[in-house]
């Protein structure tokens, strides 16, 4: 076989949500190791209206219980509230299962949406998504039961929202996921099948990391379970997987993923990995077995053989078995029976432990397989035996073949010399359909850099201001507890997170985050990025060694320093040790001011930050006219000693390339003639700050202002002119000793919307993706009880035309509110910054067609503001058209 579609398969990221734990994988871990039974059982007695098969009660009191399947957080991914409310809870729940692990993983950005600006291409390239779901208990007992709801919304935006069909997709469109993006649905096996699928599509390069899992909420989810003739759930309400005396499976409320990437991609971009899936195998029983929902002892053997052949291992190294374990009588002993086959052993050998994560949590269905995964995984990292629930127990026995053993307390995984940790996990589906993955533990050895960052910007976003402060909040926490490496939490934080709206940004250190940083307010951006000026000021003489830092972490700074002291002879030797070192120099300050203001604004540009014009004031027009064009860095120091008569000029002066504005005149450069040599030598004229001020203002509306210099002289002039017409902002760039400083300004730049590169600022290059603290979810209810809504509108009756103007605007908001689920919509507000689509545009013609009386077409609203004033004078000039043509 060629080395691609045999190559390992880097777990680097799972994640999982299930009973009694939430997400919170410490919890999941601790519930595994503990032994606990995490499924609730209620209050009532479960004494049912009738008798069961067995003449006991028909109810069993007992499930598996998933917190908040209600709530979402509808604003994060851009949907509007009514398609949440109509949009089956699995869906909404691996949506945010997907969103939380790509961060795990390291890699959850996905350009700016804050700004709408691609950030540069996903990290790791094309993602995948392989994922399945349970039967559509919302759409049945929620949806469909109020015929209302679907006469109001349509059956396609019902469709859209529930089918399963939808779910992958859903996924791939609202992460903006590029990769193969499939639905599999195979039963109980579903999402251990995913991950098959998604190992095949990474060997086979259709992606290049992949989410595969799945999820299952039945409903009502607030009561037991009813026992029917040949049913497979457990009269006792305790699921006993491999256990004497099992009497089948407790039904329970899951999800769980993992990320998957190629090892060889994993290694290369210094991801975090916690396992490795050496193989991976799926079949089908066929026929033959005893029935349709029977499980095939043939087709199962013949499926874990599989699995090894594709890792090229002998299943006599296998340390742990995590098994399907339904605890059904039938189903248990045909698996131990096929397991045996397998994993034959001789009296010598180790017993090899079994366990079933269904003794946990319940049976979870469509998400069973992969929660099975993610405790292995654990397993492995841990490297710990986990026990199997039940088998402590004083009445509990066991009926295994010779060589397997359930072990009742969790114990140390021991390792055998020269063999890594392995284990096996299955999943077999109603059905028939059958799947079995061979993971390994993985312990990198590639090198990290030696040393630590002295210091890193760390960019924080959400949609509101309390979610990016719990954010934050949360981090510096995790920091406080599990102190890590400046350089991994910078680079999993810059390349693994998405940008949203509200912007907030601390800078770290080895000693925790630096406490000044910690003082700054959310920031909301505009859709638009703001238009930038360097602003050059400055009266103060420079602090010694102010270039230091940058100087050492930038070639840019150091060219552009260079180029301008290297003809300076000796005495470009005195002004670089003033510069570099803390030594307090007099000299030639106003030569130090010119180098670090070009030097700052050259590492500035360099790092995405473009000035569209520059204002110079006092010394720093110098610098000004230097970064507009108007001479070279080297030429700037000629005309700048030259106004102190200490050399005679010689630059060559052009017009600038940028729009410069002069508070010495108050007035914008003319772009056809510039400033000759002798304007420079002119020092005696007054300034002109507000002239100025309003000159930048009429040429570059709302800019945000960059003042750049070791004071903050322009910062002060300026600040009081901010807003009322003058700049949008003020954000000194001040250099100084050490890397804080102007990492702490550079952080503040990006919060207010500019497009900073922090990963070249930071240099986090070469460190770790690790797990950090993921987004924090507003989740709010968005949930229909189908029992109490009702329709909001009675769509059979004859629509009337709209008296016009404001009558015809209300109408068009209220049906807006309905189709959106928002309330208070404005009637200026942008159906797309909305959460809106192009869907919701054709349910829009739709209804304003039947409620405002013209035939109104999608098309007909593409030709206007998708704005509800626009759409109300499109209604008002079609409503009158007809007697236009009368006349």
């Amino acid at each position: 076989m060629r080395e691609a579609e045999t190559e390992p398969i880097a777990v680097v990221g799972v994640y999982a949500r299930t009973p009694g734990t939430g997400d919170d994988l410490d919890a999941f871990w601790d519930a595994v190791t503990e032994g606990r039974d995490a499924v609730t059982t209620f209050p009532d007695t479960g004494s049912g209206t009738g008798t069961g098969p067995d003449g006991g009660p028909d109810r069993v009191p007992r499930r598996g219980v998933l917190a908040d399947v209600g709530l979402f957080d509808a604003e994060a991914f851009q949907m509007p509230p009514r398609e949440a409310e109509l949009t089956d809870p699995q869906h909404r729940l691996l949506l945010e299962a997907a969103w939380v692990l790509l961060e795990r993983a390291g890699y959850g950005t996905g350009g700016d949406r804050a700004t709408g600006r691609d950030g540069g291409g996903r990290p790791g390239g094309r993602v995948g998504v392989f994922a399945g779901a349970g039967l559509d208990y919302y759409l049945l007992r929620h949806i469909l039961a109020d015929p209302s709801i679907e006469a109001v919304e349509g059956l396609l935006p019902i469709v859209l929202a529930n089918d399963k069909d939808h779910l992958a997709a859903k996924i791939a469109y609202r992460l903006g996921l590029t990769g193969p993006a499939m639905t599999v649905q195979t039963a109980c096996s579903t999402s251990l099948v995913a991950v098959h699928q998604g190992v095949r599509a990474l060997r086979c390069g259709d992606a290049d990391v992949v989410l595969a899992g799945g999820v299952t909420v039945e409903l009502p989810q607030d009561e037991g379970y009813s026992l029917t003739p040949g049913s497979v759930l457990s009269r006792s309400g305790r699921c006993r997987p491999f256990l004497a005396g099992r009497d089948g499976s407790v039904p329970a409320n899951g999800l769980g993923m993992v990320a998957l990437r190629r090892l060889s991609d994993a290694l290369a971009d210094h991801d975090t990995v916690l396992a490795v899936i050496r193989g991976s195998a799926m079949n089908n029983d066929g026929g033959d077995k005893a029935g349709y929902t029977a499980p095939g002892f043939a087709g199962q053997v013949d499926v874990v053989r599989a699995a090894h052949r594709d890792a090229g291992i002998d299943p006599g190294t296998i340390g742990y078995l995590e098994g399907h374990g339904t605890g059904t009588e039938v189903g248990d002993d045909i698996e131990l029976a096929a397991l045996s086959e397998v994993f034959a052993r001789g009296r010598a050998d180790e017993p090899l432990p079994l366990g079933s994560a269904k003794a946990t949590f319940g049976n979870l269905g469509a998400a069973a397989g992969v929660v099975g995964l993610v405790k292995t995984v654990l397993a492995l990292r841990h490297r710990t035996l986990p026990p199997l629930p039940g088998a402590g127990e004083e009445t509990a026995t066991d009926d295994l073949p010779d060589g397997f053993v359930l072990d009742p307390v969790a114990r140390p995984w021991a390792v055998v010399p020269g063999v890594p940790r392995r284990a096996g996990i299955s999943s077999y589906g109603m059905g028939g359909t059958n799947c079995h993955v061979v993971v390994e533990e993985f312990h990198t050895a590639a090198p990290e850099p030696a040393e630590d960052l002295a210091a890193a910007v760390i960019p924080l976003s959400a949609t509101g201001p309390e979610s990016v402060l719990r954010y934050r909040d949360a981090l510096v926490e995790h920091l406080a507890a599990r102190p890590g490496r400046v350089g991994e939490v910078a680079r999993t934080f810059v390349t693994g997170r998405r940008v949203l709206p509200v912007r907030l940004s601390l800078v770290l250190t080895p000693d925790g985050p630096v406490p000044d940083s910690l003082q700054d307010a959310p920031r909301r951006v505009a859709r638009k990025a703001p238009a930038v000026v360097f602003a050059f000021g400055d009266e103060r003489d420079p602090a010694p060694g102010a270039l230091a830092d940058l100087y050492a972490r930038h070639a840019v700074v150091r060219d552009r320093v260079e180029e301008i002291l290297a003809p300076l002879g000796e005495e470009g030797t005195r002004i670089r040790a003033a510069l570099l070192e803390e030594t307090p120099s007099a000299e030639l300050a106003p030569v130090r001011l010119y180098v670090i203001q070009v030097a700052t604004a050259e590492l500035l540009r360099s790092l995405g930050v473009e000035p569209v014009a520059v204002l110079g004031h006092g010394p720093g027009e110098f610098a000004a006219a230097c970064v507009a064009g108007e001479f070279s860095a080297a030429d700037g120091v000629g005309l700048l000693r030259s106004t102190t008569g200490e050399a005679a000029v010689t630059a060559a002066v052009k017009p600038p390339s940028l729009a410069v504005v002069s508070t010495r005149t108050g007035r914008a450069v003319d772009p056809r003639t510039g400033r000759d040599a002798p304007w420079w030598q002119d020092r005696q004229r007054p300034e002109h700050v507000p002239d100025a001020v309003r000159t930048l203002a009429a040429t570059v509306p709302g800019a945000l202002v960059v003042d750049i210099g070791p004071g903050r002289s322009l910062t002060d002039l300026l600040s009081p002119y901010a807003g009322d017409g003058g700049p949008s902002d003020v954000v000194p760039v001040l250099p100084g000793p050490g890397a804080v400083p102007f990492l702490t300004q550079l952080g503040r730049l990006w919060s207010a919307g500019v497009g900073v590169d922090l990963g070249a600022a930071n240099g986090a290059d070469g460190y770790r993706r690790v797990p950090l603290p993921t987004y924090p979810f507003d989740r709010r209810p968005h949930w229909i009880d189908a029992a109490r809504e009702k329709g909001t509108a009675d769509e059979s009756a004859a629509p009337t035309d709209p008296a016009g103007g404001e009558e015809t605007l209300s109408r068009v908001l209220r049906i807006w509110e309905e189709i959106l689920g928002l309330t208070d919509i404005e009637p200026d507000a942008d159906l797309y910054m909305l959460g809106g689509d192009s869907f919701t545009l054709v349910r829009l013609a739709g209804r304003l067609s039947r409620s405002c009386g013209p035939e109104i077409t999608a098309t007909d609203l593409f030709g206007v503001d998708l704005t509800p004033r626009a759409m109300a004078g499109l209604i008002d000039e079609l409503a009158t058209a007809p007697r236009k043509e009368a006349r």
